[in-house]
């Protein structure tokens, strides 16, 4: 854990006049208990009675789980930073925020499909999240959700590549990195003539890219707009066109046209940037490193089932898993200990030596 906790805990006031969880190690201790045991208050409350001999009913142990999000927050953020987990700033970004920008769904317990979208916006550098919105699965992905600000580069999947969204993060004079489909809207060219991507980018060999302006429509306006593009792989391309496949039978829908498939063997980004083609390359690939945490945190750590509906409860649920998540990388990343160490870190006595 990181140095500091017990004062962050009273800075937050998330411990003041409690009678019965008194410092911050009880209160995360109550936390652990609840990523870890399915989200059952009421097991809390045994567990806590049993293994500390702290007594709270499941109604005190929701609300403090539910007061607890912002010191989960806080400690998940520190151990990344002091155990290396973050990702170093390239110097070009130097006074940029990148901000990933996502959602996840989520189910409650015994659900057979999927019951909320928790929205988030997530900061590369700092990791942290800095804004999140727990919605119905009606709610799709907007950018309008979301705070941009002059220093702020929004980074996203094609969900978000919307004239509306665009124009939000341009509103409030942010840059975005958004990857393009070819469905998301028409591009132009410089005479509003429709503009043909394929044609100018069919020469493109593997890893290979190109950027070149084009404009949206806006009210009957021109809108600039640049777009980079890099090839793929023979490799990446055979797995994409299988995922298009596997998708559309899934959805039980007819095959794409050729043209989506054709495109498919690019990355096609739409960026207001000014940054060279391989550093808008490398920045859109530092998003897949967001989408691994919260992978994992889903698969491995049971982020997509909560018991809980109530958006504090929800950022506990969220928070604490990312906790756990970073102690246990911490724990496998530590140096192993020696026989004897071991003996002596949990408390034995070392032995004699054999006669």
């Amino acid at each position: 854990m990181p140095a500091g906790v017990e004062e962050k805990a009273k800075e937050l006031r998330i411990i003041t006049r409690s009678r019965e969880i008194k410092t911050a190690d009880d209160l995360l201790a109550l936390n652990l208990l609840y990523v870890t045991g399915g989200g059952s208050f009421q097991i809390v409350s045994e567990m806590m009675r049993l293994t500390a001999g702290i007594s709270l009913n499941k109604n005190a142990v929701r609300k403090r789980i539910m007061s607890s999000w912002p010191l989960l927050q806080w400690v998940s953020q520190e151990i990344c930073h002091t155990q290396g987990f973050t990702i170093a700033k390239p110097e070009w970004l130097n006074g940029k925020s990148v901000i990933m920008v996502d959602a996840s769904d989520i189910s409650l317990q015994g659900s057979k499909g999927s019951d909320y979208r928790l929205h988030y916006a997530f900061d590369l550098f700092r990791f942290e999240c800095r804004e999140m919105e727990l919605t119905t699965v009606k709610e799709g992905e907007k950018f309008a959700r979301y705070t941009a600000g002059d220093n702020d580069i929004f980074v996203a999947d094609r969900g978000y590549c919307t004239i509306s969204g665009i124009e939000h993060i341009l509103k409030n004079g942010g840059r975005f990195l958004l990857r393009y489909r070819s469905n998301s809207f028409t591009l132009y060219s410089e005479d509003g003539a429709r503009l043909d991507i394929l044609s100018r980018i069919r020469h493109l060999r593997a890893f290979e890219s190109v950027d070149f302006q084009c404009f949206y429509k806006l009210n009957g306006i021109l809108r600039p707009l640049r777009m980079v593009v890099i090839r793929k792989d023979e490799k990446a391309i055979e797995e994409s066109l299988r995922k298009m496949k596997r998708t559309a039978s899934r959805r039980q829908r007819n095959m794409v046209k050729p043209e989506t498939i054709e495109l498919n063997q690019y990355i096609v980004l739409a960026t207001n940037l000014e940054y060279t083609n391989e550093q808008i390359s490398e920045l859109y690939r530092a998003r897949w490193q967001i989408e691994q945490v919260f992978y994992r945190l889903k698969h491995l750590f049971g982020l997509g089932i909560v018991n809980a509906s109530n958006p504090n409860t929800v950022k506990a649920w969220f928070y604490g898993k990312l906790m756990l998540a970073a102690l246990c990388e911490a724990i496998i990343k530590g140096e192993s200990f020696s026989p004897q160490q071991e003996r002596l870190f949990f408390g034995f006595a070392s032995p004699k030596p054999m006669e």
